[in-house]
């Protein structure tokens, strides 16, 4: 069979009165895609603020372990007291790189991390050195030594750094939400119009052939 006679046999044969119902199918398609990609990407953002607000907490529950545990050991003696202390020493170096990569988007919270490290910095040499004088020299000079370094004021300054972190990620949480509900609300509204076109689409389609058909 010749190959352009077979064409034109299917061109006569094709209802192309389909075609709107087809080009719906296919915008309908690529819409629903579309805002499924786009709240995808939104609750990876939310998802994105939750974990930098764990490793906020994360860092000043540690931070107060190992002050909790540096305290304990010099008011006692006992060195159980020191393994909250070590542990918290171990896991809080990588914490300010950790949440530095998460903030990469702000540059205010960059600051803030880079701030926060230092303070960290100096905390953990401050108690590493007075469990050095406890050490060499005996507990008295190990609670002096807390009392002139005002240890209060390193943690205090930790606590407020981490609070206005967590502050501006709770902000980012609410509009991020608010703006996945948007487009939930939007994908579901464009869902049901695009869904009732279609309906009414097909029943014209069929009565237009009621009618085709009636008429020959």
């Amino acid at each position: 069979m010749n190959p352009w006679r077979g064409w034109q046999h299917y061109c006569k044969s094709f209802d192309w009165r389909v075609l709107p119902l087809v080009a719906l199918t296919v915008v309908a398609a690529a819409t629903s895609y579309g805002y499924h990609r786009i709240l995808l990407a939104q609750r990876d953002w939310i998802e994105h603020t939750y974990q930098v607000m764990s490793a906020l907490e994360m860092t000043l529950q540690l931070m107060t372990d190992a002050e909790t545990g540096q305290r304990g050991y010099i008011l006692t003696g006992d060195k159980t007291y020191l393994e909250p202390y070590s542990r918290a020493v171990k896991q809080v170096h990588v914490l300010p790189d950790q949440i530095r990569n998460l903030v990469t988007d702000s540059h205010v919270q960059l600051v803030r991390v880079d701030e926060l490290e230092q303070v960290l910095n100096d905390k953990l040499e401050e108690l590493a050195e007075t469990l050095r004088i406890k050490e060499e020299n005996g507990s008295d000079w190990a609670r002096d030594n807390i009392l002139r370094n005002d240890g209060r004021e390193s943690m205090d300054k930790i606590r407020t750094l981490i609070a206005q972190m967590r502050q501006a990620e709770a902000e980012l949480l609410v509009q991020r939400t608010n703006r996945a509900s948007r487009t939930e609300r939007m994908m579901l509204a464009v869902t049901i119009v695009l869904t009732i076109l279609s309906i009414a689409a097909r029943i014209a389609l069929y009565f237009l052939r009621e009618r085709v058909t009636g008429v020959t």
